[in-house]
């Protein structure tokens, strides 16, 4: 993203924020309060999208309307799960094949489930959840939740795991 471009949103949110609009702006978004109002900013709103009518047209670049290509497909999963050594992790394959990654102590927690994860009272139900990913808390500061279907690619979840793994220190 360039400087130019940032500093354009920088000043559309400041413009929203005092409702200041200069002449030619027109507000073509919705306000939005944020769930919990910052201390710091209080009844600060989201970002403002504005649109100049003085000029005709869509303003865009090649580049920006060029097509990509993403990262499609569930990959292999182990290119998350070799990242867990056998020294400070526990592994553990059960009956559906669905694998879970322990920490020694406890509050780290992977599971994969490349069926979707088990659930319901019957246990026939189930989740489009393929990867489950815990942390938790301390007395003083809560822990975290993240999960991601089945169809996720295995390398994005190899990436949130090695920067789960690069902050996690022992005590």
């Amino acid at each position: 993203m360039s400087n130019d471009l940032i500093g354009w949103q920088r000043t559309a949110v400041r413009l929203w924020q005092t409702g200041k609009w200069p002449k030619g702006l027109v507000d073509v978004a919705t306000p939005c309060q944020p769930k919990r109002p910052s201390r710091k900013t209080p009844g600060q709103r989201g970002y403002a999208v504005a649109l100049d009518t003085t000029q005709p047209g869509l303003a865009t670049t090649v580049a920006a309307l060029r097509p990509r290509s993403w990262k499609l497909g569930a990959g292999q999963p182990m290119q998350a799960l070799d990242q867990f050594s056998a020294a400070d992790f526990t592994h553990i394959v059960d009956d559906r094949a669905d694998v879970h990654v322990s920490s020694r102590n406890g509050r780290f927690y992977l599971g994969y489930f490349p069926n979707g994860r088990p659930g319901g009272a019957d246990e026939d139900w189930v989740t489009g959840e393929g990867w489950v990913i815990a942390v938790t808390g301390t007395a003083s500061v809560p822990g975290y939740r993240m999960s991601f279907g089945t169809e996720t690619p295995a390398e994005i979840i190899a990436g949130v795991v090695a920067q789960i793994l690069a902050t996690s220190q022992p005590l």
